[in-house]
């Protein structure tokens, strides 16, 4: 049985199961620059029924931090895997679905307990969180072109 992540903080317009069709307004590479602190998150198509992403973080011109990523359908739905740095991957259901946000859960990890990632136009934001969605942290980024 797989483990959820799940992702927070927006209001979904219907609930049910991703397939990598759904999901195609995650593709691209997304970038954030602030306070010499770059933030990159890069998915690929759901081709095969999976996206897999990379995300990583620069500080003062240093890699600080990066992780592994995939969705996936399983028999259930979608479930989202994230592997930051070195760590094992831990898995998250997806629980809800619109047409430009998706929300992951698995109550039995620690922090984060719900993922959720919304588009809007060329802005892309992680939203992380335990389950009540009083503890919450929030990643956004803008669809980079390479400029």
């Amino acid at each position: 049985m797989l483990k959820s992540v799940t992702a927070t903080g927006l209001a979904l317009l219907m609930v049910g199961c991703a397939s990598a069709a759904d999901l195609g307004w995650m593709e691209g590479h997304w970038r954030s620059e602030a306070e010499g602190r770059v933030s990159e998150e890069i998915w690929t198509s759901g081709e095969g029924g999976l996206y897999l992403a990379v995300n990583r973080t620069i500080r003062d011109g240093q890699a600080r931090g990066f992780e592994f990523l995939r969705i996936l359908e399983t028999s259930e739905g979608a479930a989202y895997c994230a592997q930051p740095g070195d760590s094992e991957a831990v898995c998250f259901e997806q629980v809800a679905i619109s047409e430009n946000s998706v929300t992951f859960e698995n109550p039995d990890h620690d922090f984060p307990q719900r993922v959720t990632y919304a588009r809007d136009g060329e802005a892309l934001t992680a939203t992380i969180s335990d389950m009540s969605g009083e503890q919450s942290m929030r990643f956004g980024w803008t669809l980079y072109s390479g400029d």
